[in-house]
């Protein structure tokens, strides 16, 4: 694959969030010019404090992505070569917590993205943040085509439901225009559906419920790890440095197909697997306690026994896919993780 003669113009909403900021610096290395478009309210622009002047930040709500943009750039959408979406809420725990919020927000936020991009008057590339959740519980990899859960189920898996919705109206939008989108997502320029299978790493926010982070915290500050039930539930794991460069060659690449696309990695094992790791990396550590997540986290918790990406459509675009083995994920999260969770200090929200 070759990159890009020119430069790119590429708006990044939630750019200051876990992924959208490690993307953001991706991007501006490599000479793109970025805007990161972020409310704050879980992420923070301190993470991008040390950026190149490619790297432009704008302060918004993604509600109103079309008027932000236009009162901070002299322009609309169509300036930008490409949009990845990625503002959210986020976090089993904020999904448990409300989960009716949670869907609200996130389809509002993509409802006003589609349209802003209805009224541009040449094609925009999209890429935006969908979630493995959106897929029914299965022992095998999941490929894109695989069975997905009901746009309206309730509860836990409101915000799988509310990616689903996103998809749906991003499609939508694309159709009014005059593209087409297939049934297996292969025609045209339409969005692309990134299904974003565990992304972890550094600076990731441990009260949203995100095991890693939560794990490596307990750890260093010589606290039980929790461990939910009997940690055999399988998760594969991708580096959020690496998920951010497979973002990056995909929006450098002249044709990814539209539709879903799983992004992910390939460093697997299960919750038990991951806290021994922990344990090995952070000396002292005083070892697990297991709790029951429906006591801990909330009664409709439910967790899904096995989740592994079935990533071929990815590898035949020719991108680089996270390769990153989950011992070397664990031993770079724990070191570097404290220095990342500084922006949390200048964060005015914890809410995801």
């Amino acid at each position: 694959m070759t990159a890009p003669s020119q430069p790119l113009s590429i708006l990044v909403t939630g750019g200051a969030g876990f992924i959208g900021a490690a993307l953001v610096r991706e991007l501006a290395a490599r000479g793109h010019a970025v805007c990161a478009l972020d409310d704050e309210s879980s992420g923070s622009f301190a993470r991008l404090d040390e950026e190149p002047r490619t790297a432009q930040t704008r302060r918004g709500s993604v509600e109103r992505v079309r008027g932000t943009v236009e009162t901070a750039l002299p322009a609309d959408l169509t300036r930008f070569d490409a949009v990845v979406h990625l503002a959210a809420r986020v976090g089993v725990a904020a999904v448990v917590r409300d989960p009716e919020e949670c869907r609200a927000r996130n389809v509002s936020s993509t409802r006003a993205l589609a349209r802003a991009l209805s009224t541009c008057a040449r094609g925009v590339r999209v890429f935006a943040a969908s979630t493995s959740e959106v897929y029914r519980p299965s022992s095998r990899p999941l490929r894109e085509d695989a069975p997905v859960r009901d746009r309206d189920a309730v509860g836990r898996w409101a915000y799988a439901a509310s990616k689903l919705a996103g998809e749906a109206l991003l499609d939508d939008a694309w159709r009014a225009r005059g593209g087409a989108v297939s049934h297996e997502g292969r025609v045209g320029r339409g969005p692309v559906h990134v299904r974003f299978f565990n992304v972890v790493g550094p600076g990731q926010d441990s009260s949203q419920g995100m095991v890693l982070p939560t794990f490596v915290e307990h750890a260093l500050a010589s606290r039980p790890l929790p461990v939910h039930g009997d940690g055999s539930a399988v998760r594969t794991l991708a580096h959020v440095d690496d998920v951010a460069v497979t973002l990056a060659d995909l929006l450098e690449h002249p044709s990814v197909p539209a539709g879903p696309l799983n992004v992910g990695g390939t460093a697997r094992g299960s919750v038990r697997e991951l806290a021994e790791l922990v344990l090995r990396h952070v000396a002292g550590a005083p070892g697990v306690a297991r709790l029951d997540p429906r006591v801990v986290v909330g009664p409709s918790f439910e967790d899904i026994p096995w989740r592994e990406p079935d990533l071929t459509r990815l590898r035949s675009l020719g991108v680089r896919v996270p390769e990153r083995d989950l011992d070397a994920i664990v031993r770079d999260t724990v070191a570097r993780h404290v220095d990342c969770v500084g922006w949390r200090n200048a964060c005015a929200s914890r809410a995801s």
